[in-house]
């Protein structure tokens, strides 16, 4: 008697040839290609479409009309004069007033609101900036900081409420701010540059923009997570929306948006040293000093008072932000500080002591200069073996691989491919499509160079992240020692931490990885960690009930239920290595990277727009593929 079910045999041939299927696709179309074009010299010069003639002529229109057109007579002038009185009379108070009475005020607002503590810390971190003799540049970042994280205070907390309030708006805002996230924030100096001119307005604009995402969206999630029984409870007793809002919604998601608040100051402080480029001055200037000469402790020191600035304005902020009148110091000893402070400004000015001290000025870093120049000159058995295997074993050949033997076309072949193996055809488009797209606008070799460095940083940061971050997950006690190390490498401005090794392994690519490294490898620790402590311990007892081992179950349960979050860390990793590709311009990365300084610094609106575009694919294109393959990692949900 015959059944109609298939033999084993052909269930499990008909399998295999339908997951063979595509990788057969992948490597017939690579072998076609290869042999219809054979090795090339890159992409066809003849199909290059530059874009920089209209971008070119806008600049010189820009140049030509910025005194006399309506736009900048009308809009973008009068903004510039605004915002420059801002942040010129916030500096020029406080230059004016004492040292002390800066300090002073540093302490007294915080203290406010009983935040004793964070008072203390604020005063002492001032204290700093005037031991190390930046006394001035410091309070030149502090107003520029100041008046862009107001700006995106007053911009990101009413536009988050708005979104969480109106599922539309944040529809709306979400492809927004994704961009705003997702492309380097370097790629928008340059238009600035040309409606706001040389000087703080465009770093302060520049800050904004690049800061603004995670006040918005955090803002946006606090108003979302508070408790429906809390709206209604308060609709019931007469409340009207905006009594609410103000009332009940605010209140409750005010951790939350504090925290999106200090986000968006640790993020400021990665434009602070690129804003020097832009004409801002302050301590990003002190930090570029320090890398021309190469002193690695000034460096330090200058990358330390920015942070002592972000943490200024964080005490601050959260001080001003507490609504509880049970935490308020009472107002005779408020008073009697601010009566103080007046009085101790009136005595300074009268008797002409303003300024910080010269005398009590330190040289704290010096030693750290000493151990930098020494490693230079005892660890070249070390240094130099690394430097020769990244660039001989790694870069060039992978490099001239890709310019030099594959074909052209292979590349969105293999792109398009890998997008729609991880997701769909849209993807797959995209994919190729980007690619295409920076043949076409000349940066094809610059793209492979740039993006050959950006891969190569982020395997040995992804190398190095998650075995340390599933370590720290398991560990608490490590993930808490870690710690002031990650904070450390997470505040302090990446460009400062590259003067030694510039020191160490002189100009060229490895400096810009290894930095990039380092800049890239905390957030893949901190979330790959978290991945590895969310596992519901459920899913780990049960396994241990099955007899596994704790090596099983670590491959096996954990690891796997935080694959998700890994790859988040990992598409983490990817972001913060793309917003060192500027950084690793300047130390002899050469591709991208330096094309932008040259356009930046030479005010090249048509090469500024190919390089800017030719980032943003690359960094919209890895985005999207990691993110797609987050969701190919997440667990089936139940019905």
């Amino acid at each position: 008697m015959t059944t109609g079910t298939a033999p084993a045999w052909q269930a499990i041939s008909s399998d295999t040839l339908r997951k063979a299927i595509p990788w057969l696709t992948l490597i017939v179309g690579v072998v076609v290609l290869q042999a219809s074009f054979g090795s090339s010299d890159g992409f066809p010069a003849a199909l290059d479409t530059f874009i920089s003639d209209p971008f070119d002529a806008l600049g010189a229109w820009i140049r030509a009309n910025r005194r006399s057109h309506g736009l900048f007579t009308g809009f973008f002038n009068p903004l510039t004069d605004v915002l420059n009185f801002s942040i010129d009379g916030i500096e020029a108070v406080l230059l004016w007033l004492p040292w002390y009475v800066v300090v002073g005020g540093a302490f007294l607002i915080p203290a406010r609101v009983k935040m004793w503590k964070q008072g203390l810390v604020a005063a002492a971190v001032l204290i700093y900036t005037g031991l190390i003799g930046l006394w001035e540049p410091t309070m030149e970042t502090l107003a520029l900081m100041s008046v862009a994280v107001m700006i995106a205070v007053l911009i990101g907390v009413p536009l988050g409420i708005w979104a969480a309030l109106r599922p539309t708006v944040e529809k709306f805002l979400r492809p927004i701010l994704d961009a705003m996230q997702t492309v380097p924030a370097f790629v928008y100096f340059l238009p600035l540059i040309g409606f706001f001119g040389i000087g703080s307005v465009n770093a302060a604009v520049a800050t904004v923009i690049y800061a603004l995402a995670p006040v918005v969206r955090l803002t946006t999630l606090g108003i979302k997570q508070v408790p429906v029984q809390s709206v209604e409870s308060a609709r019931m007793f007469g409340s009207s929306t905006r009594q609410t809002l103000l009332k009940v919604q605010i209140p409750m998601a005010l951790p939350t948006i504090l925290t999106g608040l200090t986000q968006t100051i640790m993020m400021a402080l990665g434009i602070v040293v690129l804003a020097a480029l832009m004409g801002a001055g302050g301590l990003g200037e002190n930090v570029f000093q320090s890398l021309s000469q190469r002193r690695t402790g000034r460096g330090i020191a200058a990358g330390l008072a920015i942070v002592a600035v972000a943490i200024v304005l964080d005490r601050v902020w959260r001080s001003l932000a507490d609504i509880d009148p049970l935490s308020r110091t009472p107002r005779r000893w408020m008073w009697g500080g601010i009566g103080t402070l007046v009085a101790a400004t009136v005595i300074g000015r009268t008797m002409g002591v303003i300024e910080f001290p010269d005398v009590w000025s330190l040289r704290l870093f010096d030693p750290i200069d000493n151990v930098v120049v020494w490693s230079r000159d005892n660890l070249t058995w070390i240094t130099r073996p690394v430097n020769d295997f990244i660039v001989a074993g790694i870069v060039v050949p992978v490099r001239d691989f890709l310019t030099e033997t594959l074909a052209w076309p292979v590349l969105p072949f293999v792109t398009g491919w890998a997008c729609w193996k991880v997701k769909d055809w849209k993807l797959a488009l995209f994919g190729a499509g980007s690619v295409v797209v920076i043949g076409l606008i000349g940066m094809w070799e610059l793209s492979i160079n740039t993006l050959v460095q950006v891969m190569t940083a982020t395997i040995i940061s992804v190398a190095i992240a998650i075995p340390i971050g599933i370590w720290a997950g398991r560990k608490p006690r490590i993930e808490a020692a870690m710690g002031p190390i990650l904070d450390a490498l997470q505040t302090i401005p990446s460009l400062v931490y590259i003067i030694p090794v510039v020191i160490l392994f002189t100009v060229g690519v490895v400096p810009g990885i290894i930095a990039s490294v380092l800049y890239a490898i905390v957030p893949g620790i901190r979330i790959s960690a978290l991945g590895i402590r969310q596992v519901p311990e459920e899913s780990v007892e049960a396994s241990r009930t099955f007899g596994a081992t704790p090596r099983q179950t670590m491959l096996g349960v954990r690891i796997p239920l935080a694959g998700p979050t890994i790859m988040t860390a990992i598409n983490q990793v990817i972001m913060m290595v793309l917003a060192m590709v500027i950084i690793a311009g300047f130390v002899g990365g050469g591709g991208l990277g330096f094309e932008t300084i040259r356009a930046l610094t030479r005010s090249l609106f048509g090469l500024g727009a190919e390089v800017g575009l030719a980032l943003v694919l690359i960094a919209m294109v890895l985005d999207r593929y990691t993110q797609a393959w987050g969701e190919r990692l997440q667990p089936p949900t139940g019905h």
